[in-house]
């Protein structure tokens, strides 16, 4: 808060110095003017006069008592209102007698409901009571009920294991019948092939058969011969053979490859890996090499007579292996003399 008028001690000691002359808030009329923004504000000056006084007629009227200067006192009166103000406390406090005892005819309503209510709680209470009796009754059967559908869930479980383990057997057995069965139509089949492969003079394996179809002299027993000359060079004529009938009875794909042995070996071409697909046949034409068959002689030990050179020729599968015996006759004159 600022200090202004006589309050600020600067101004205070300025005046101390330099009297009424230090006081500037008149303006140019003559009249002071007071402003908040002027610590001067508030500061006017004035003549001091000092009164002039008749003592002796003051003293005169020190003991003197003016009555009739003195107001007359009003009797003392009962204390009243107004009637406006009566009237309007009058009806007010009937009517607040009427609320009263509207009120209290509220109060018994509300007592007798309040007791009612009691009655009602008292009630619910032993239903609630008998309800939780009731829930623990429940709960003690429901654990009952489930230890038993417990029980019954093992035993359950134990005869789905049971029934899923025969289920799983019978369609084990099931499924090795079947396979039994299309193994013994396969053997069926394959036996009956075999047969007929045999009654047609065929050799039988266990997959396949050879049959030679140019059987020629019955007389030779072996089941391919080829006659040459000694002279030809390894050239001749074949006199069973040299065509040669393959065929898979079974329904599987298999590969044939040949072999050979004896005194014959390597006078017959290689057939390779021969691949046969599942009741196939194939005929191949058996090729000799001339080198090889002219390196057999006509004779041997220094004897005159023709020579009959024996071997094998080996056909092989994956499960079985067919022999065909194989006879080169060389001779020196126009017919094989042994």
């Amino acid at each position: 808060m600022r200090n202004t008028g006589l309050k600020n001690e600067e101004k205070v000691s300025e005046l101390l110095i330099s009297g009424s002359l230090a006081i500037k808030t008149k303006n140019n009329s003559g009249v002071h003017i007071f402003e908040e923004k002027n610590l001067e504000a508030g500061i006017i000056s004035a003549k001091l006069t000092k009164a002039s006084y008749n003592e002796t007629e003051i003293l005169k009227s020190i003991d003197t008592t003016i009555i009739e200067l003195l107001p007359i006192e009003p009797p003392p009166l009962d204390d009243t209102v107004p009637r406006p103000i009566y009237n309007e406390a009058t009806q007010s406090i009937i009517d607040l007698t009427e609320e009263v005892t509207r009120l209290n005819e509220l109060v018994l309503d509300l007592t007798a409901k309040v007791s009612e209510l009691e009655l009602i709680t008292q009630s619910l209470k032993i239903e609630l009571d008998n309800s939780n009796l009731n829930v623990a009754q429940a709960q003690n059967n429901a654990a009952q009920i489930g230890l038993r559908v417990e029980s019954s869930v093992v035993d359950l479980s134990n005869a789905i294991q049971k029934a899923t383990s025969e289920a799983i057997q019978r369609v084990s057995l099931s499924a090795r019948i079947a396979s039994l069965e299309e193994q013994n139509r396969q053997f069926r089949e394959t036996l009956e092939g075999k047969e007929a492969k045999l009654a047609e003079g065929a050799k039988v394996g266990m997959d396949f058969s050879i049959k030679v179809i140019n059987k020629g002299s019955e007389t030779i027993p072996e089941d391919l011969a080829f006659n040459g000359r000694a002279k030809d060079d390894g050239r001749g004529k074949w006199l069973k053979g040299p065509d040669v009938e393959f065929y898979n009875f079974t329904e599987e794909k298999i590969e044939i490859s040949m072999t050979q042995d004896g005194a014959t070996k390597g006078t017959i071409e290689d057939i390779g890996k021969m691949t046969l697909q599942g009741k196939e046949r194939k005929t191949i034409k058996l090729k000799t090499i001339d080198k090889k068959v002219d390196g057999l002689k006509p004779s041997a030990g220094g004897t005159s007579r023709d020579q009959a050179h024996k071997g094998t020729l080996i056909f092989k599968s994956p499960t079985s292996s067919v022999t065909l015996s194989f006879v080169i006759q060389k001779q020196r004159g126009t017919k094989f003399d042994p």
